[in-house]
């Protein structure tokens, strides 16, 4: 059997945490990569993905483990891998021509050769005509492809490229995946072997020739298998649903446990520790009003019904698990009489029916408690930012703030002043509720 272009080999990844200590974040990686493949490694959000693609190519060495490239150690940063990012990482002050060019200098390259590159790959991914525009005056598709075109243009063994698609809209990126693709299987294209990450399911099975599915807490490989169908792929055909739903399956048998969730029983007069998902409340309330409609549905069938990607959904549900408002026995998200009784209830119940559900989740009671022994009623923001690093290392403390503080406002059960940066009690419920930053699950309409 041929040497694997990659191999990762018992890869391990921890991070200092604010306690002193450290976190996992990946557990015992291994896996191989091919010459002429590409690669998707998909998963639930937080599950290392990005990380596990920095420690490939050398960005970040792990902790323990190692990465073979044809056969030997990689040590640093892989010089036949190129990175294309989420972010599109452009210089501003650059023109198109010059971004693209940016890497051409460390390589032994003659002026007209480095000239004919540049034009080649812009000509490939359809920027001709616009070398010497500026990225401001770019459209986010067309920054993307500038991106592409920088990397493409060191001709790199290996293209490597982190949620590419997810910062633009479902048209444009849609687009640049078809080209992806175009470039991969055009014989004369510089592109041999593609490593991606993604969060979508669709996107994976639609440009992947193998599949690397990953859990979270800490992240590990729950499956990886192999894509046998051919190019153009047919995303209404029976073998690609099928393996949607395969993937699915693995990624909820992980995220939603198979029996109702309990309900947390404090442990020596304290709760128990749980993650705060960055979702708005109006999105969990809009799944309510869906199931409402709908009645209980397949994680898979609700997906497709509200059109939401996996991974937000679950974060929906998450929610809706916190608040005892859904359960998700079997993978099927069920409405709760809690779930009920809200939904039927008025601005001012659910209200009330919040704060008590709220005052139930560790952090919003710390900082209730915390609020309750101040002296002059107020807790400062850093006291809370700590105390969320300690217990949500994998986490970024002020979005888990920013969300706290959205459904305490919701509950009318504290506030918080964000120019002295302090938590403060309420002294009398107000009347108004605060709006929500995402818009609420909406069904759509079929697609054609």
């Amino acid at each position: 059997m041929a040497t694997p272009l990659l191999e990762i080999r018992h890869v391990f990844q921890s991070f200092p945490s604010a306690g002193g200590g450290s976190v996992e974040i990946l557990h015992d990686i291994s896996f191989s990569i091919r010459e002429h493949e590409v690669v998707a490694i998909l998963g639930p959000s937080g599950c290392g993905k990005s990380t596990l693609l920095r420690a490939i190519i050398g960005l970040e060495p792990p902790t323990s483990g190692e990465v073979l490239y044809r056969g030997k150690v990689q040590a640093g940063l892989n010089p036949s891998a190129t990175l294309v990012f989420q972010n599109f990482a452009l210089f501003p002050w650059m023109t198109v021509r010059e971004n693209v060019a940016v890497g051409l200098p460390h390589l032994a390259l003659g002026g007209a050769e480095c000239v004919k590159r540049v034009r080649d790959v812009i000509a490939s991914v359809g920027l001709t005509g616009s070398e010497e525009a500026y990225p401001k005056e770019l459209s986010g598709g067309m920054k993307q492809r500038v991106g592409l075109a920088r990397a493409l243009a060191v001709q790199p063994e290996i293209l490597c490229m982190d949620e590419p698609f997810s910062a633009l809209d479902v048209l444009t990126s849609e687009t640049l995946r078809n080209e992806v693709v175009d470039l991969y299987t055009t014989k004369a294209s510089p592109v041999n072997t593609i490593l991606m990450v993604t969060h979508s399911i669709d996107e994976a099975v639609f440009m992947a020739t193998r599949l690397v599915v990953m859990g979270t807490q800490p992240g590990v490989i729950r499956a990886v298998f192999d894509n046998p169908m051919s190019y153009p792929r047919d995303e209404h055909a029976p073998d690609f649903v099928a393996l949607i739903q395969k993937v699915h399956a693995l990624i909820m048998q992980h995220a939603l446990p198979s029996e109702p969730a309990q309900p947390a029983i404090p442990v020596a007069g304290r709760l128990p520790v749980q993650s705060i998902p960055a979702v708005s409340l109006s999105s969990a309330i809009g799944l309510l009003e869906v199931l409402e409609n709908e009645g209980g549905m397949e994680l898979f069938e609700l997906a497709r019904h509200v059109d939401i990607e996996l991974g937000q959904l679950l974060l929906v549900v998450k929610v809706g698990e916190l608040l005892r408002w859904v359960t998700t026995p079997g993978g099927r998200v069920e409405m709760t009489a809690d779930g009920s009784a809200f939904l039927a209830a008025d601005i001012g119940t659910r209200k009330r029916l919040l704060n008590v559900a709220l005052r139930g989740l560790f952090v919003f009671d710390f900082i209730v408690q915390a609020l309750q022994k101040s002296a002059n009623g107020e807790v400062d923001e850093t006291v809370v930012l700590t105390e969320f690093a300690l217990h949500f290392p994998r986490e970024r403390p002020p979005r888990v703030l920013r969300t706290v503080v959205a459904w305490a406002r919701y509950a009318s059960l504290f506030d918080f002043n964000s120019a002295r940066r302090v938590f403060h009690g309420l002294q009398q419920t107000p009347t108004r509720i605060a709006a929500s930053s995402l818009p609420p699950l909406t069904p759509t309409e079929p697609k054609t």
